[in-house]
């Protein structure tokens, strides 16, 4: 077997009816729009499904929020 590319927080391990699958090692949350497994019936279909996962991550983006006791919100850093 050749050895698959590492994508980091991913374990690739071969499926028993063929092809390869991808596991995410920390699960993220359903509505996030992220995926926690991810297939591809050849090696290099699989690296592309996991470069498409790895562009769908963007920064958690700024937050505006009311600190306590306050009448006028206030951005923060996530």
């Amino acid at each position: 077997m050749t050895k698959p590319r590492t994508f980091p927080g991913w374990d690739i391990i071969e499926g028993a009816g063929g092809g390869y699958i991808a596991i995410r090692r920390v699960l993220v949350p359903s509505a996030g729009g992220l995926s926690n497994v991810r297939c591809g019936a050849t090696l290099a279909e699989l690296h592309r499904h996991l470069e498409e996962e790895t562009r769908r991550r963007t920064p958690r983006a700024r937050q505006t929020v009311a600190p306590p006791f306050s009448e006028s919100p206030a951005e923060i850093e996530s």
